[in-house]
């Protein structure tokens, strides 16, 4: 399982269209308290297909543990 967490709200939804039109199963949910992120919205997916679709507004990707795997400038 990944978190991936975004700038903006309209990020998040963007990215789970984007995932829904191809195929891979996502969720949105509330960032974890232990994430820093500008958005209160995350993704959870559980297939590593996902994180091929990255978006601009994607602020990071992190492991089922909260590891950070990916952090976008």
């Amino acid at each position: 399982m990944y978190i991936v967490t975004f700038h903006t709200q309209s990020a998040a939804f963007m990215y789970k269209r984007l995932l829904e039109q191809n195929g891979i199963a996502v969720e949105l949910m509330p960032t974890p308290r232990r994430i820093s992120s500008s958005c209160g919205i995350s993704a959870r997916v559980f297939d590593e297909e996902a994180l091929k679709f990255l978006i601009d507004d994607l602020d990071g990707i992190y492991s089922e543990e909260l590891n950070l795997i990916i952090k976008n400038e």
